[in-house]
C-alpha cells in the first residue's frame, strides 16, 4: 500500500516509518537491477541442465559423490579437508556444483583421495576405468547397454546410496 493510500485511509497525515536501506530513487533501483543481471551471467551454479555438455554432465555426476560422501559420513567440509588434504575452498566449489571452476581430471584426482576411505567411491572409479576400456560398439549395442545402465541408475537412486 502506498503512503498516500495509507494517509487517506487514516484521514490524516501520518508519519509512516521507512524501512532502513529502502530509500532508493527509481534510477538507483534500476541501476541495481542492471548490476544484478550482469552479475547473474557470472554465476557458476547450474541453472539450465538441458543445455549442458557431456563434460559438464560428467562433472555433475562426479560432484554427487563428494556430496554423498559428506552426507553419509556425516562430516562437514572442514573435516573432509583435514582428512583428505583437499582445500576446503575446492570442496565447497565441488559440493556446490560450481562446475566451471574445475576439470573432470581434477575431480577424478580428488575422488581418488576420498576413495581411500570410501569403498563405494573406489568401486565407482574402477567401473569408470573399465568403461573407458570398452571397445567401440555398434549403435544398437550401445543403446542396449545405455538402457541397462539407466535402469541400474534408476534403481540405485531409489535405494539408499551409502558409503561404508
Amino acid at each position: 500500500m502506498t503512503r498516500k493510500a495509507l494517509e487517506k485511509d487514516r484521514g490524516k497525515i501520518a508519519e509512516i516509518p521507512r524501512v532502513v536501506g529502502m530509500d532508493y530513487t527509481n534510477e538507483e533501483i534500476l541501476k541495481r537491477i542492471e548490476r544484478a543481471k550482469k552479475n547473474k551471467k557470472k554465476l557458476t551454479h547450474i541453472t539450465d541442465k538441458s543445455m549442458l555438455s557431456t563434460e559438464d554432465k560428467m562433472k555433475i555426476g562426479l560432484c554427487k559423490h563428494f556430496v554423498q560422501f559428506a552426507n553419509e559420513k556425516r562430516m562437514n567440509l572442514s573435516e573432509i579437508s583435514k582428512m583428505s588434504k583437499i582445500p576446503i575452498s575446492r570442496l565447497s566449489e565441488i559440493t556446490n556444483y560450481k562446475i566451471n571452476k574445475f576439470t573432470v581430471d581434477q575431480l577424478i584426482k580428488n575422488l581418488n583421495i576420498l576413495a581411500e576411505d570410501a569403498p563405494r567411491i573406489r568401486e565407482y572409479l574402477l567401473f569408470l576405468e573399465q568403461a573407458v576400456d570398452v571397445p567401440t560398439l555398434k549403435v544398437t549395442e550401445t543403446r542396449k547397454l545405455t538402457r541397462g545402465l539407466r535402469e541400474v541408475a534408476e534403481l540405485g537412486s531409489k535405494s539408499a546410496f551409502l558409503y561404508a
